[in-house]
């Protein structure tokens, strides 16, 4: 395990995956936080914000079991540059209306909602890709490095993000096209074969295959209980966070500084990320999952008593500094004992349950802030990350789930 991370460096075609995936988590990170601003600026409703940002996550929802059986028939590598291409297209779109003036609420649900299709396809073929290309032993610190740059994404993104929409609403959109493009490039340059794992006489309908990826998950308990609590957890934070940024929108905050809340909380999950390989070795996984629901809980519970966004920033980045060693962890658990016909099942099956809920949330958010207040909807959003660990707590599976080295005996 220790040479793993010198080998990792090495590896051209992870380091290429790398790079793309790095590029268009820039792109995404500053179009995640312009959407509810561009929502509000177009429609002067909290609600009417919340829906924008909701299409994405229906796009990605809608999709996502159908995507993961077409992956799992399709060459990957393909599917990740169309998928690109595709969010490409979107948000330049969206750019050019947005620069010109005639950008609408129902375009940017429509473009939304599509590039949630693009993600839907992108994930489970970019988790499978990197699966082909890591040896199996170095999975744990593959997906480490992957959270360093997506935190570094999230590091950037926002205030770059909210910059560039103060000086045209459009420019983040052409950024994040521009990104999309440059990932495209970049995956087809991949050395290594990304083919469709399963032959074409060994199909069976897709039906059948979305059932079986679904059967999968539901049968491993570890993966089972997993899914289950990422599904409420991802809600809740998603409420509490969408909240966060209305009572800041509302409260007259310049976006360049809404953005410096999500950049304060990036800097600690990123910091998170250099050392989640340790906790990785040391911390049993099981044990790392539940800390980072309840730590993130508790941190939030202050948030509801101010608007400072560096208070709010330094409470954030408590939560999310264990955020990378629980998603290493239990990403690189999920690959190790999938078999690679089933990975972008699995993947899309685990993203369905995890995110079937989600699109509720920002429309939640929306309306817990216009009704109760922003202090409430805060409060509301912490009880339901602490009691999205109920899942956690009954499964004797992952209380038992120890380290890398002891996942072939869970």
């Amino acid at each position: 395990m220790r040479d793993a991370p010198a080998s990792l460096r090495h590896n051209r075609d992870f380091a290429i995956l790398w790079s793309g995936d790095a590029v268009s988590g820039v792109g995404s990170s500053m179009s995640s936080l312009v959407f509810p601003l561009i929502g509000y600026a177009i429609t002067h409703s909290v609600v009417q914000a919340g829906l924008a940002t909701a299409a994405v996550l229906l796009g990605n929802v809608v999709c996502r079991l159908p995507a993961g059986a077409l992956v799992d028939r399709w060459p990957r590598g393909r599917v990740m540059v169309l998928a690109n291409v595709l969010a490409a297209a979107c948000f330049g779109s969206l750019a050019v209306t947005a620069l010109t003036g005639t950008l609408v609420l129902a375009q940017l649900i429509a473009v939304g909602f599509l590039s949630g299709v693009a993600d839907a396809f992108l994930a489970p073929a970019s988790s499978a890709a990197v699966r082909t290309v890591v040896p199996m032993e170095q999975l744990p610190v593959a997906y480490a490095r992957l959270q360093i740059h997506r935190h570094t994404a999230d590091l950037v993104g926002p205030p770059l993000g909210g910059a560039l929409f103060s000086a045209a609403r459009g420019l983040p959109f052409l950024a994040d096209a521009v990104s999309y493009g440059l990932c495209a490039i970049a995956v087809t340059f991949v050395r290594t074969p990304l083919p469709a794992p399963t032959p074409a006489a060994e199909r069976t309908s897709v039906v059948e295959d979305v059932v079986e990826g679904l059967r999968f998950v539901w049968r491993e308990s570890v993966i089972r209980a997993v899914m289950l609590w990422g599904a409420a957890f991802n809600f809740a934070v998603t409420v509490a966070f969408v909240t966060i940024t209305l009572r800041l929108v509302r409260a007259g905050v310049h976006p360049a500084a809404i953005g410096l809340v999500d950049t304060i909380a990036a800097a600690a999950a990123l910091l998170g990320s250099f050392v989640a390989p340790v906790i990785i070795r040391r911390v049993r996984t099981g044990l790392v999952t539940f800390a980072t629901g309840l730590v993130l809980a508790l941190v939030i519970v202050p948030v509801a008593w101010t608007t400072n966004v560096a208070v709010i920033g330094a409470l954030l980045a408590v939560g999310f500094f264990l955020l990378p060693a629980n998603n290493s962890g239990i990403s690189a658990y999920m690959v190790s004992v999938t078999p690679d016909r089933l990975q972008a099942r699995v993947n899309a099956a685990g993203g369905f349950i995890v995110g079937a809920v989600l699109p509720a949330a920002p429309a939640l958010a929306g309306f817990l802030v216009g009704s109760v207040g922003g202090a409430a909807s805060t409060l509301i959003g912490a009880a339901l990350v602490a009691a999205s660990l109920a899942p956690l707590l009954s499964s004797s599976a992952v209380r038992r789930l120890g380290r890398p080295g002891q996942w072939a005996s869970t």
